[in-house]
Parts: structure tokens; C-alpha cells; sequence
């Protein structure tokens, strides 16, 4: 039979045993007649122990669960005490982590010990990582500012977007790389200019402009330059895309329909007719921002450009004329027509372009060509007619007679041989102490084979007076 002690003790072995796990009980119950030893001394210390634990075990448990804002302890406890601050600070870091977490980042703590510095420190880690985010975020947002406003009115929207998605897509510093060219220029613009009221240049100029740039974005064209009438523009630059040379000569192509729509708008307001010519080259090029800190843009330089022009300007209105380079680069499907050979400054051997007229994929894009018949005129017209070589005027005066007119055309047989692709201003014969007759801008496009000096104009600026003067020859 178990005695007595030994029964208390395994009491006390189960209620600290409870304690140890956390779990409230309740006091031991002593015998009476259990006599004032060390079993009743130490039952009476554990049921004192029991009574204070029993107090603040609830507590316990609810901080256990992340419940701070509980607090049922008996204050004569000294432990209560301590555990009363510790809650007190805990509430008060649980606040403070919560500006922090909110975005002030001045909080700080001044208790806890190391505690407090480990706290301390890494708020102004957390400050000064946020300072730094910020100034990274304004140098994105200027470049982001940068890029729209560089690109934004000169390209396509998705354009800008890659730019901005993708940063190694634009480098300012400059790099070279493979790009096509596309220029463009109206024929005989110039003199237009001079022959309308300036509100109407500007206003025929701009829907022609509107119209060409919508295309030009549509095909992912990057506009580098619009100088006047003339549009320079890029495929392959600022973003490389395998198809460059592809799309800049569907490119084209669509431009040279949309003039229909744009002489249509001139006519209904009594403007002229006009016509453009297309350039298009693929070659390695220089990119990148040119300019200085006050003042700078993306664009292009090199021979590649040069040569572009070049080719341009052996075009004739309604012409998309093209390199060996850019045919190669386009890959097949394109429709080709007449061979025309360009000679360039520094060039030993002329460059073997040819009349760019459609693309096998996009049908709707062909350039329809028309043979003009020529109407022979009852005699020759006496005229004359001065060379331009480039913007510069030659002197000398070339006699020489019409002998047969179409529409935008005419055969000039002239005393002296004239290559083709030569520019020319051909003025019709006056009588004696007229005013200064007008002129007509033409260019060259073929040699006729009989007779001799006998060569195919396409006119490139017809002035009123000189177009009154032709329809009468033609009505004759």
C-alpha cells in the first residue's frame, strides 16, 4: 500500500510536470493530520506557485498566439511586472513597425537594448534604400520622358514601347549597324512654292506630310528628318527587326498610292498636282543620339545616307527606285521593272538600281505603270533649256524643239545629246519683247533611238502659264 509521502509526492511530480507543459491546476490539497515537515512545506510553497502561475497562464497562452493587447495578470507577482513592460514595449514596437511598414521611415526605438539599434539601423538602411530608389526611379522616368518625346512623333506607339520595355534597344553613345533608308522628295516643289500664297504651301504641305507619316508609322518607320517637303526616314533603327528592308519597300509602294488620295484633296481646293519620288538603300550606317547636352536627336550618318539621296534624286515623280543592297536585303517577291544606273561621288562603277513596281505577297501595293501615247505635233515648237546639276543652274542655253507632247511628257530633239536622268528647265520660245516666258521643270528618262538626240521627258513642275501653252499645242 502506497503511503501517504509518497502519494504527495507524485502530486507535486504531476502538477509541475502540468506546469512544464504550460497548463494550469489547481493546488494540492493538504492532509490535516499531515505533520509540519518538508513534504508540507514544500506542498505549501507549489499550491502558493500554482495559485500565482494559475493568474497569468491565459495570457501566456494568448501572446503565444500573437494577442498583445490582453493583459490579466495579477500585479503582486514580480515576474508580472517585468512581463507588464515587456508587453508595454511590444505594443509599442508593433506600433512603430507599423509606420515603418506604412512608409515613415524616421521611426526609431529607444529601449529593448540592442534591440533598439539593430531596430534603428535598419530603418535608415530601409531609408536610405528608399532615397536611392527614388533617384533611380527619376533617372527612368527622365529617360522614359527622353524616349517619348525623341520618338513619340516620329514613330509608331509600339515602337516606343519596346524602347521602353527594352533599354539595350537604344544606344545613345551611337553604334553602326545595318539599316535601310527611305527618302523621299516632290518633284518640282520648289518652284510651286513660289507660284502659291504661303498659307496654301503650308497647308497642302502638311496633308501631304500627314498623310505619308501615317504610313511610314504603320510599316514601323522611324522619321529622322523632315526638311521642307523631303522625309528621311529609317527601318532597322533605333529597333532592329530582321524584315527592314521588307518593310520599307511595301513602305514605299503605299505612299506612292496614297498621292492619288492627295492630289484628289488638292483639287477640290484648287491646289496643284503633285508627285514624289522614293529612294530606298540598305547599307551600314552610324546611329545614335547626335548633337550636344543643350541640344541633341537620334540620327543617322554616313555614306549609306548619301547614297540614299543619290538614288532619290534619279527618280521621277511616281518612282520608287532601289538598290542592289536593299533588293538582296528584301529577300524575294519583289516585282522589278527598268534598270537605272546610278553614279554617285566616289563611286568608280554606277550602281545598278532598279524601278521597284510591287510585291508578290501584297498585291493591292502595285505601282500600275501607263504607257503614254504621244501626241506628234503638227510642227516642232522652238524652245530652250538650261542643265541643273543638282540645286545649281548652268548658264549656258540649249536650243532645241518639241516634237511630241502626253500628259506630264514630251520628246525634246535638241542640238546637243542629253543623258538620261538629266534635269532640265525648258522654256518655250517668246516673240521679241515678251516678258520672260514660263518654265517648265523636267528630267530625262530615256533616249530614243531614231532620231538622233531625240529623249523622253517626264515633267517634274509645270507652271500655269506653261501648261496653258502645252494643252494648246496638244489641242492643235
Amino acid at each position: 500500500m502506497i503511503s501517504v509521502a509518497e502519494e504527495l509526492i507524485d502530486r507535486i511530480t504531476a502538477a509541475i510536470h502540468y506546469l512544464r507543459v504550460g497548463k494550469a491546476v489547481g493546488p494540492i490539497d493538504l492532509p490535516e493530520d499531515l505533520p509540519d515537515n518538508e513534504i508540507r512545506q514544500l506542498i505549501t510553497y507549489v499550491n502558493r506557485f500554482l495559485l500565482e502561475f494559475a493568474a497569468f497562464s491565459e495570457p501566456l497562452a494568448q501572446m503565444a498566439h500573437g494577442e498583445l493587447n490582453t493583459w490579466m495578470v495579477a500585479s503582486r507577482m514580480t515576474v508580472v511586472q517585468s512581463l507588464k513592460t515587456l508587453h508595454s514595449n511590444l505594443r509599442h514596437l508593433t506600433w512603430k513597425t507599423q509606420q515603418v511598414a506604412a512608409g515613415d521611415l524616421e521611426q526609431k526605438v529607444d529601449f529593448m537594448g540592442d534591440f533598439s539599434a539593430a531596430f534603428n539601423s535598419m530603418t535608415q538602411q530601409l531609408k536610405d534604400s528608399r532615397e536611392q530608389l527614388l533617384k533611380l526611379n527619376e533617372q527612368l522616368e527622365a529617360r522614359n520622358r527622353f524616349i517619348r518625346e525623341t520618338f513619340g512623333r516620329y514613330t509608331s506607339d509600339n515602337i516606343v514601347e519596346v524602347l521602353l520595355d527594352m533599354p539595350e534597344g537604344l544606344k545613345l553613345g551611337g553604334e553602326k549597324r545595318e539599316v535601310t533608308i527611305l527618302m523621299t522628295d516632290l518633284r518640282g516643289f520648289t518652284a510651286l512654292v513660289e507660284r502659291l500664297q504661303p498659307t496654301a504651301v503650308v497647308a497642302l504641305l502638311n496633308h501631304y506630310l500627314s498623310a505619308m507619316i501615317e504610313i511610314i508609322q504603320q510599316h514601323g518607320g522611324t522619321i529622322d528628318e523632315i526638311i521642307g517637303d523631303a522625309i528621311l526616314v529609317l527601318f532597322g533603327a533605333p529597333v532592329q527587326v530582321p524584315d527592314a528592308a521588307r518593310r520599307a519597300a511595301c513602305c514605299a509602294l503605299q505612299m506612292q498610292q496614297a498621292m492619288q488620295e492627295v492630289n484628289e484633296h488638292n483639287a477640290l481646293r484648287g491646289w496643284p498636282e503633285i508627285s514624289m519620288g522614293i529612294g530606298l538603300h540598305t547599307g551600314e550606317a552610324v546611329v545614335g543620339n547626335l548633337g550636344s547636352i543643350k541640344r541633341s536627336k537620334y540620327g543617322v550618318v554616313g555614306r549609306t545616307v548619301n547614297l540614299t539621296a543619290r538614288i532619290e534624286s534619279y527618280t521621277i515623280g511616281g518612282q520608287v527606285l532601289v538598290s542592289p543592297s536593299l533588293m538582296e536585303a528584301a529577300g524575294p517577291g519583289l516585282i522589278l521593272g527598268e534598270e537605272i544606273k546610278v553614279r554617285a561621288k566616289g563611286m568608280r562603277e554606277p550602281l545598278h538600281c532598279r524601278e521597284l513596281l510591287g510585291h508578290e505577297d501584297y498585291p493591292e501595293l502595285g505601282v500600275e505603270v501607263k504607257e503614254e501615247q504621244f501626241v506628234t505635233l503638227a510642227a516642232p515648237v522652238l524652245c530652250y533649256f538650261v542643265k541643273l546639276d543638282g540645286k545649281h543652274l548652268e548658264e549656258q542655253r540649249h536650243p532645241a524643239s518639241l516634237t511630241g507632247l502626253a500628259r506630264g511628257q514630251a520628246l525634246l530633239l535638241s542640238a546637243s545629246r542629253l543623258a538620261p536622268h538629266t534635269n532640265i528647265i525648258l522654256y518655250l520660245a517668246g516673240k521679241a519683247g515678251q516678258e520672260e516666258p514660263p518654265e517648265l521643270y523636267a528630267k530625262v528618262t530615256r533616249i530614243v533611238a531614231e532620231p538622233e538626240n531625240c529623249c523622253v521627258l517626264r515633267f517634274t513642275s509645270v507652271s500655269p502659264g506653261m501648261q496653258l501653252q502645252l494643252d494648246r499645242l496638244m489641242d492643235m
